[in-house]
């Protein structure tokens, strides 16, 4: 007989998932090519430059974004109230940062500027660093005398970069929750089809592949936050197969030469991610257990890494990979358990705070079926 076709629908269950296993590996994936950048100043010389066109913490990346759609689409499901959301997406983001930018401009700073101290706390630009991060736009900011013997010329924390994306797209969420564009099927689909055919569309121009400009990080980021979106509203219709898998990845490899290779390679991305998140079970979802480390990771390697290769200078990237690994977990670790979670745990207070007149914009609620109430989004993972 027969067995029938299991959906994304049929695999989520509450916590008992992936993600956070998913999302740790993405970031140190991210830091292993970071690796090769910090020692040897060339952006393309990251793995899986030749083969694909772009390094291996660029797909990590866009698997962050693939997540990060289908688990935000799902938070302002369960709770469409605008406080309650800016609350989650601010407390998810900043307080995390704030330290950061505290450590990398007071201790970091101070270990390796080439001024005298004397001079480096005088200066403007040390005080205006971590403003300057936390407003997302200048997280590029450079700190007097820090790190500028490096080969490398990305900014002190250059992962950065993608959290005003991040943001980005928590608003555009947020807006098309408030304009209704989850409150049904057809009244979503009438939404999100126009928006992600222009995305795709416009994918197929080289604007969209020149990653030194903004539009093309739009379209990157937008496709896979879209595609997560619409994985969450359809998971009842989603199949799930494994042999998708090896299909979309064909399917990108013969187009590798075609404006259709980017279209191609984030769909095989967004369906790989969903696959991995939600069908294998094993003892590795024991790993939800432990918490989310990913953001520690994503914004603290970066300045370590930095760190160890003034220190030593002739290490390999290899080298620097292994000696980064277990402090930066350490950071994790602790951001998590002693500045992420205690902020997220607050997040119906801080929604308290905020004035209650900015739900009276959500209007109608939302109906979009999550397939699971109890499922975690990125704000409480």
């Amino acid at each position: 007989m027969r067995q029938k076709m299991k959906h994304l629908s049929d695999f989520v269950s509450g916590r008992d998932n992936n993600l956070n296993l998913i999302r740790f590996l993405a970031a140190f994936t991210v830091v292993f090519a970071h690796s090769f950048i910090v020692m040897t100043g060339q952006r393309d010389a990251g793995p899986l430059i030749e083969s694909t066109g772009h390094d291996l913490g660029y797909h990590a990346v866009n698997v962050f974004f693939v997540a990060s759609g289908f688990l935000i689409a799902q938070s302002w499901n369960l709770r469409p109230s605008l406080s309650h959301f800016a609350a989650g997406r601010f407390l998810r983001l900043w307080p995390a940062l704030v330290i950061c930018g505290l450590f990398v401009a007071f201790i970091i700073g101070p270990m390796v500027t080439t001024l005298p101290l004397a001079h480096y706390f005088a200066a403007p630009a040390t005080y205006e660093y971590l403003p300057r991060v936390l407003s997302l736009i200048k997280v590029d900011s450079p700190l007097p005398g820090v790190m500028t013997t490096l080969p490398s010329d990305t900014g002190i924390d250059a992962p950065l970069w993608t959290l005003k994306y991040e943001a980005l797209c928590y608003l555009s969420l947020a807006l098309f929750g408030l304009v209704g564009g989850f409150a049904s099927p057809s009244r979503f689909w009438a939404w999100i089809a126009p928006i992600m055919i222009l995305l795709a569309a416009t994918s197929f121009f080289p604007i969209a592949r020149d990653l030194t400009h903004p539009y093309a990080h739009f379209v990157r980021f937008g496709l896979c936050f879209g595609l997560g979106t619409i994985a969450y509203v359809s998971a009842a219709r989603l199949p799930m197969t494994v042999l998708a898998i090896p299909v979309s990845f064909g399917a990108a490899v013969l187009l590798r030469e075609t404006p259709l290779y980017e279209l191609a390679l984030v769909l095989f991305t967004a369906y790989a991610t969903l696959w991995l998140a939600f069908v294998p079970a094993s003892f590795i979802r024991r790993f939800n257990r432990l918490g989310d480390y990913s953001y520690g990771i994503y914004i603290y390697a970066y300045p370590i890494q930095q760190l160890l290769a003034l220190r030593f200078p002739r290490l390999t990237a290899l080298d620097l990979f292994a000696l980064v690994s277990p402090i930066v977990v350490a950071m994790a670790v602790a951001s998590w358990h002693y500045v992420e979670r205690p902020s997220l745990s607050r997040k119906r207070i801080l929604a308290d705070l905020l004035p209650r007149s900015i739900d009276g914009l959500t209007g109608r609620e939302s109906k979009a079926s999550p397939p699971s109430k109890d499922l975690p989004d990125r704000a409480s993972a």
